[in-house]
């Protein structure tokens, strides 16, 4: 009787995912404190051009060791940047003016040696030679549209918010329960505000 023997590559793959699962294994187990790495959020702002609002931030991501093992193995890392922008002083039950979601993802292709940044809106990709050209590209937002002018009232104040966070559905399904329960995942920044006037 022929018993069907696994292949390289299969052998391969399941090394590798062994491998990241044990990495996870272990980030369990390391205090919250030595893992803590925000994500960073600066220069936020919002100008008008031609009857349009367009915003400008910068988007410091200081990702884990184990994120970054991760994403040199193979693994791609998806990033979501919320923005909302609300009158100042609204009620809660006030809808958001904006309210959006910009999503990204990085990936190493070993083969080539490059780093692949993808606009999940519209699909756009580009190459990097480095990490740390990936990681800038990513964090640079320029001339977001955000809203027309005419719809803000004028003399009225309204408050723009950002924040960016690593993407944990995102990840291949293997490694999402450890990485919901490891603090090495859980990377995002804080809410950071801008006063808005038209």
């Amino acid at each position: 009787m022929n018993i069907a023997q696994p292949t390289t590559g299969c052998i391969q793959t399941a090394i590798r995912w062994s491998g990241l699962l044990c990495l996870l294994l272990v980030s369990l187990s390391i205090p919250h404190s030595a893992l803590a790495k925000a994500f960073e959020v600066e220069g936020l702002s919002a100008h008008k051009v031609e009857g349009i609002f367009l915003m400008d931030a910068t988007i410091h991501y200081n990702f884990t060791e184990e994120a970054l093992e991760a994403l040199d193995s193979g693994v791609p890392l998806t990033l979501e940047v919320h923005i909302q922008l609300r009158r100042e002083g609204a009620w809660v039950w006030e809808a958001d003016l904006v309210d959006s979601r910009l999503r990204y993802r990085i990936l190493h292709q070993a083969l080539h040696g490059l780093y692949q940044v993808t606009d999940l809106a519209n699909g756009n990709q580009h190459y990097y030679a480095t990490r740390k050209a990936a990681f800038t590209a990513l964090g640079r937002l320029r001339d977001v549209q955000l809203i027309q002018a005419d719809k803000l009232q004028q003399g009225e104040s309204y408050k723009l918010s950002l924040k960016s966070s690593l993407d944990i559905e995102a990840l291949p399904l293997p490694l999402r329960p450890l990485a919901y329960l490891s603090p090495a995942w859980n990377l995002s920044s804080e809410w950071s505000q801008w006063r808005l006037q038209p």
